[in-house]
């Protein structure tokens, strides 16, 4: 399975690094990144596809 990491997010949303993790961390808007005990993978399609979609968590 392919992750979509910080990189990915700010090209894909056209905003800073800051801005995403809020999104995730404070507004609860984006769901959290895949982790691996503390190792962050990134964020799945499907979790991206439901945060444009307004699905939230």
């Amino acid at each position: 399975m392919a992750y979509n990491t910080y990189s990915d997010l700010q090209e894909r949303y056209q905003k800073d690094r800051k801005t995403i993790w809020r999104w995730w961390a404070k507004d609860f808007i984006l769901e959290p990144p895949k982790r691996v005990g503390s190792v962050l993978l990134g964020w799945t399609d499907e979790q991206l596809e439901r945060f444009e979609n307004g699905g939230g968590k």
